[in-house]
């Protein structure tokens, strides 16, 4: 087979990968050849004859290695579709194998595993229910027993068990504080009475502020605040200090209860068994 002339690895089967690679690496060298007989040929003008001779010597070489490769691209792209449809054959061959094992081995599952995990399920499924009614029982009991402590108040509430062990704790507010570099506006106390002003009292007080860093990690400058007291306009001037603030706070959030056991069911394992759960 002229094919497995071009390839000389006997190890590997030919692929249509190949086969398209070798076309590619082909057509780059017919290129190739054809830039270099336009350089041989681009002097002519001013070629000897010898000169001359030895240039189309070199061209009639490189056509002739141009239509070797020719042939070579030619045989392979004739043999390309033959390669490619002997490996989608074999693909399906193999797909079709596979899937007739998967097929096999469900039908197996289904048939012999299938039946053990359903005896086993029916195994467990009644002391499930029981457990189930008893919690129901329970349930029962605690309500009727608040119901009759909200009128007769003996003793304290009775938690259910589902606050008890099926509620995530609720988590309270909560905020993280930080000493950080802050500007601090102090605003004066109400000025005290006179003979004939009565002034409404309002003591000193101070705003906080946190101060943005610059990239120079220096704190930017911020400017002074204009304060109305009584008509008097008080120019308040920052300072910087460091001062303890709140960074981060947290929400309070109650607790989450896990899904309710209510909607759990328990069908019976075969068909025509007696259902476990709720019970009739």
């Amino acid at each position: 087979m002229i094919l497995e002339r071009f390839f000389t690895s006997k190890t590997t089967a030919i692929t249509a990968e190949m086969i398209r690679a070798d076309i590619t690496r082909c057509e780059g060298e017919i290129s190739a050849h054809h830039d270099q007989m336009a350089g041989v040929m681009a002097n002519i003008a001013t070629m000897t004859d010898s000169d001359h001779v030895t240039a189309e010597a070199k061209i009639a070489a490189t056509k002739r290695a141009i239509a070797r490769l020719d042939a070579r691209v030619g045989h392979l792209a004739a043999e390309l579709p033959k390669v490619v449809a002997a490996e989608q054959a074999s693909a399906k061959i193999a797909a079709d194998e596979l899937l007739r094992q998967r097929a096999e081995a469900a039908r197996k599952a289904n048939t012999k595993e299938a039946a053990k995990l359903l005896s086993e399920y029916e195994k467990l499924a009644g002391p499930m229910a029981d457990i189930f009614a008893r919690l129901a029982e329970i349930r029962t009991e605690t309500d009727v027993v608040n119901a009759q402590l909200s009128k007769n108040k003996v003793a304290e509430t009775v938690s259910s068990f589902e606050t008890i062990h099926r509620k995530t704790p609720d988590r309270l507010a909560s905020e993280r504080r930080e000493t950080r570099l802050c500007y601090v506006y102090r605003y004066p106390a109400s000025p005290r009475d006179t003979e004939t002003v009565k002034y409404v009292q309002i003591p000193a007080s101070e705003e906080v502020r946190e101060a943005t860093i610059g990239r120079d990690g220096n704190p930017l400058p911020v400017g002074a605040v204009h304060y109305d007291q009584f008509g008097r306009n008080i120019i308040i001037h920052p300072k910087l200090e460091d001062r303890e603030i709140v960074v981060e706070r947290k929400p309070a959030k109650r607790g989450l209860y896990e899904e309710s056991l209510d909607e759990i069911r328990l069908p019976p394992a075969f068909a025509g068994g007696e259902q476990h759960w709720p019970r009739k």
